[in-house]
């Protein structure tokens, strides 16, 4: 069975990797996702039996103006055997856009079993996106294209997605936000989101080293409707059941380090480092994501979770 999950997730592997091309950022980017994949499915939302608390920042392309930097929070919790709860925050900045999402997800298990989840989800928020023209040095202030007169709106949207996994094998797909963002003027319209389309699956080699390590490889394919795709490929290394070491090829054209450290059953502690292997590479110092994990098991039905997806 195990080497059937293996086959089947190489074949996506394969696919993606024909399909991938450059892509321009819509979503937020994280890196510390292995750990998490609350914010780009919301079927992930209490598929173990714990409540699971976690804090990411991120500085994409530290020492360039106006560079990426989005801060996430999240919430989830089993309820019961078959349920799940989630709800999450996050701001993101870049040059003269912020955007503030909230969302609240549930989740529901097909199959609960002890070795075998697999997992329903939607979720439903509200998105504020907000513009400062005050940090544009124009050298016109008639721009057609600019409407100085709006500057922040707000818009609901929806997601959904799927999650199954066992003891050694995951896969995911989902859409965490459904509808398109439009905005009209009243003399043009334009679209600010579309919606994007995400798979990501991985599997687990035990036995290595004497048991002393087990690897994982994995992957996360990224696609919006306009024709952009990119791709993830993953590589991490967990030791004596407490360190996370993994390495990450990021669309072919980034590279990253990251790390995540079980400071005790709780709490978990992770740092990523990035860096462009394009033109930017000799602009800027890298990204860096830092995460915190907090997970207890405070309702009857709950327990201490050894997570690996």
């Amino acid at each position: 069975m195990i080497f059937f999950y293996r086959r089947a997730l190489l074949r996506l592997f394969l696919i993606a990797l024909t399909l991938t091309k450059a892509n321009a950022q819509q979503d937020p980017l994280y890196n510390l996702y292995y750990y998490n994949q609350m914010m780009i499915n919301p079927a992930y939302a209490g598929l173990y039996k714990d409540v699971t608390l976690n804090l990411i920042s991120r500085k994409q392309w530290v020492g360039i103006e106006g560079s990426p930097l989005t801060n996430f929070f999240s919430f989830t919790s089993s309820v019961g055997k078959r349920f799940g709860v989630g709800a999450m925050v996050v701001d993101d900045r870049l040059g003269i856009n912020t955007s503030q999402e909230g969302q609240l997800a549930f989740s529901f298990k097909v199959i609960a079993k002890e070795e075998t989840v697999l997992a329903l989800g939607v979720q439903g928020g509200l998105i504020n996106y907000r513009y400062d023209y005050s940090k544009l040095n124009l050298q016109y202030l008639d721009d057609e294209d600019l409407d100085f007169n709006r500057t922040q709106f707000s818009r609901s949207n929806v997601g959904t997605g799927i999650f199954f996994r066992t003891e050694r094998f995951y896969l995911g797909v989902s859409v965490p936000r459904i509808l398109n963002v439009q905005i009209n003027d009243g003399m043009a319209a334009s679209t600010r989101y579309l919606r994007h389309y995400y798979i990501s699956g991985g599997f687990l080699i035990n036995n290595t080293f004497n048991s002393l390590i087990r690897l994982k490889p994995s992957f996360l394919l990224r696609m919006i409707p306009d024709g952009q795709q990119a791709l993830d490929v993953s590589l991490h290394a967990l030791f004596l059941e407490t360190i996370w070491a993994g390495i990450t090829v990021r669309n072919f054209d980034a590279m990253g380090a990251n790390g995540q450290f079980q400071v005790s059953q709780r709490l978990r502690v992770a740092y990523s480092f990035e860096l462009p292997t394009n033109s930017l590479l000799s602009r800027n110092f890298g990204s860096h994501e830092i995460s915190l994990l907090l997970a207890f098991s405070p309702l009857g039905m709950q327990q201490k979770v050894v997570r690996y997806f």
